[in-house]
């Protein structure tokens, strides 16, 4: 317990004898980390626009023919309602279906008084996973109690492909931040190391351990990094907060945003892990070659 106590206070005292260098990490991993705040911001966004709107676009409407009769329709629902596949099951008569076609139709609906209803009973089903949408619609049209499918295949398909560009897309700009981030701090600890070089020299000529010298670097580029993490958190929640609030009038917005408790909680978590992490990724590298014997 003594020694922690020791290296976090010679940690303190570094960062305080090298002010400037100090200052300049703690600016460079904030800004840093602004910058990849900003692009998961939009990413994450992003991605849940095109989560919600696959959700909304992975319904289809399935209508029976004419002659099944009540049994067949039970029959059929209680196929669907045993498929894993299949969720949000509703029935939709076809009178129901007749009714919301003449409602539509307003001024010009009396011109179906004297017409039997030509609609057909359907169901209105999710399909659960979209990667195979494509087979289970063309498993559904076999079915001898199938007359047709409505559904919107060539949009989803879209959003699938775009869902998936946007996954490598978030990838590779995520570790480009995180590799210029650790080079930050990294050339930050080599300056500070630097100027303690005789130091250094001085503690291994007398018998130190590179662990002894080492720990005191590595927990001055956690703090520093954990400065750096809580800073850019600090404001990239208050811009995220603003914005969600000054949106919160609007439905058609606010059902594509990622919630803002969400999003403060998984920004935090993710930015103190990868300032504190950065920080002592950033120490150990800059510290290898030093310390060989």
């Amino acid at each position: 317990m003594n020694k922690l106590f020791f290296y976090i206070k010679e940690a303190f005292k570094s960062i305080f004898r090298s002010k400037n260098t100090s200052f300049a990490t703690v600016f460079s991993m904030t800004i840093t980390l602004f910058i990849l705040g900003i692009v998961l911001f939009i990413v994450l966004n992003i991605n849940h626009f095109v989560i919600t709107t696959r959700q909304d676009f992975s319904g289809i409407q399935i209508f029976l023919k004419n002659d099944v009769d009540k049994d067949g329709i039970e029959e059929f629902r209680d196929f669907l309602e045993h498929n894993r596949n299949f969720s949000d099951i509703q029935f939709v008569s076809k009178e129901e279906t007749m009714k919301k076609f003449i409602q539509n139709m307003e001024n010009d609906s009396n011109l179906f008084d004297d017409i039997n209803n030509p609609c057909e009973n359907s169901f209105i089903v999710h399909i659960n996973d979209t990667q195979i949408f494509s087979k289970l619609v063309e498993d559904l049209k076999t079915n001898s109690q199938v007359s047709s499918i409505s559904y919107y295949a060539d949009t989803l398909n879209i959003l699938i492909k775009i869902s998936k560009i946007i996954s490598i897309v978030s990838i590779a700009i995520i570790f480009i931040l995180f590799m210029l981030s650790l080079l930050i701090i990294e050339n930050m600890i080599k300056v500070t190391i630097f100027s303690r070089m005789r130091e250094i020299n001085i503690m291994k000529t007398i018998g130190a351990t590179n662990w002894f010298i080492r720990w005191p670097f590595i927990i001055e580029g956690a703090i520093l990094g954990f400065i750096g993490s809580l800073v850019s958190f600090s404001l990239l929640n208050f811009i995220y907060v603003e914005l969600y609030m000054n949106l919160s009038n609007s439905n058609i917005f606010l059902q594509y945003m990622i919630d803002k408790d969400v999003m403060s909680h998984l920004i935090f978590s993710l930015f103190l892990c990868a300032g504190i992490g950065i920080g002592i990724l950033g120490s150990i590298t800059s510290l290898r070659k030093y310390l060989k014997v």
